[in-house]
Formats: structure tokens, sequence, C-alpha cells
């Protein structure tokens, strides 16, 4: 079971990290051309992904509790 949430966690961290830059991207790409709305989507891109970062770091946190409390248990 943790395994499978240690995985699941881990690419959700890294898709968020795609997804922080994709948003960079498009922020600049809407500062150098003028596009309010580019920029606009750029910065929200920024924040969705520095979410799904974190939420991924949380479920790895968890899936590392659940293991040492399994081991505890041992």
């Amino acid at each position: 079971m943790t395994d499978k949430l240690r995985k699941e966690s881990a690419e959700q961290e890294l898709k968020g990290a795609g997804q922080r830059i994709k948003g960079k991207v498009q922020e600049g790409a809407g500062r150098l051309t003028g596009d309010a709305d580019l920029e606009a989507d750029g910065h929200l891109n920024q924040a969705g992904g520095a979410v799904r970062e974190k939420a991924g770091e949380a479920g790895r946190k968890v899936a590392d509790a659940l293991d040492d409390d399994r081991d505890r248990d041992r």
C-alpha cells in the first residue's frame, strides 16, 4: 500500500514541477509579447504546480510515517 502511495506521490511532485516550469514559460512569453492573459495563465499554472508538488510531498511523508509505524509494530 505505501509503495503505491509513494509512487503516486512522486508522480504528483514531478507533474507539479513540470506545471510550474510551464507556468514560468507562459508568464515570460506573456510578458514579452504583452499578452496579459497568457501571463495570468502562467501565474495560475505556477500556483497549481506548487500545490501539486506540496500534495505529492505530503503523500510521500504519509507513506514514510506509515512505514515507520509498521516497522515499530514488528
